[in-house]
């Protein structure tokens, strides 16, 4: 998958994720910290307006395709908690650092974890399927605003879409998260899911994000060089 914020980066693997222990001393991944906010009816009507908006075409089928999105949010909200749990508060001096966990743990199924050494990473993939998570909207079900920094333009639909983020949250401090997704072309072929948030408060800019300075930039599984990159763009989920 990505090679990392910077190509020097070390990543350390995790077998599975139990719990992540906050500096306080509180296991954060067994709670709700970061709750739901959003009612699944307020989504439904944002995103099938934000849809047709895009595509006029779609209005007899959006309300469906959100309602997946809606799943595919409250699936990955154990990710979404993860990621703010690690995130820095305003009045912290150093940021929670996870701890390797114990068996048991509440994680999606088949998202495998790693940490890197300024953030977290989560890998997902299975055969023949249109995808199973929505990192991008349970982090905004829960209050963070995401403004788009970039998005790498792939030659073509099979190999993906992606898109990195600065995340804002009242009483954290910003960090940046980049979602990669993509469906399965065919029955035969791997879906991927690909989530990399930094806590480090470095922010690229185009510059960077093209030269794959970025959380999990400089490569993915299934998608060559990008051909250039753009400001705005949908969201990688079902888009």
């Amino acid at each position: 998958m990505g090679m990392g914020l910077f190509s020097g980066m070390k990543t350390y693997s995790l077998i599975t994720v139990v719990a992540l222990i906050a500096s306080t001393g509180c296991a954060v991944a067994q709670t709700e910290s970061f709750p739901v906010i959003q009612t699944e009816t307020a989504f439904l009507e944002a995103c099938e307006q934000e849809w047709v908006q895009r595509a006029p075409a779609a209005a007899p089928w959006a309300r469906g395709e959100c309602q997946v999105k809606w799943g595919w949010a409250m699936a990955a909200g154990p990710m979404a908690e993860t990621i703010l749990a690690m995130s820095v508060a305003d009045d912290d001096t150093a940021r929670a650092q996870a701890q390797v966990p114990a068996p048991g743990a509440v994680m999606p199924a088949g998202v495998a974890v790693s940490h890197t050494a300024t953030g977290i990473r989560f890998d997902w993939q299975e055969q023949g399927s249109e995808g199973r998570y929505n990192v991008t909207d349970a982090l905004r079900s829960r209050g963070v605003a995401l403004r788009s920094l970039g998005c790498p333009q792939y030659p073509g639909a099979s190999m993906g879409r992606e898109k990195v983020m600065l995340a804002t949250l009242p009483g954290r401090q910003p960090f940046v998260v980049a979602v990669y997704s993509r469906a399965a072309p065919t029955g035969r072929e791997y879906a991927a899911y690909e989530v990399d948030a930094d806590f480090s408060g470095v922010v690229p800019d185009m510059p960077a994000l093209r030269a794959g300075r970025y959380p999990g930039g400089g490569g993915r599984a299934f998608a060559v060089d990008p051909t250039g990159w753009v400001a705005e763009c949908p969201d990688p989920e079902r888009s």
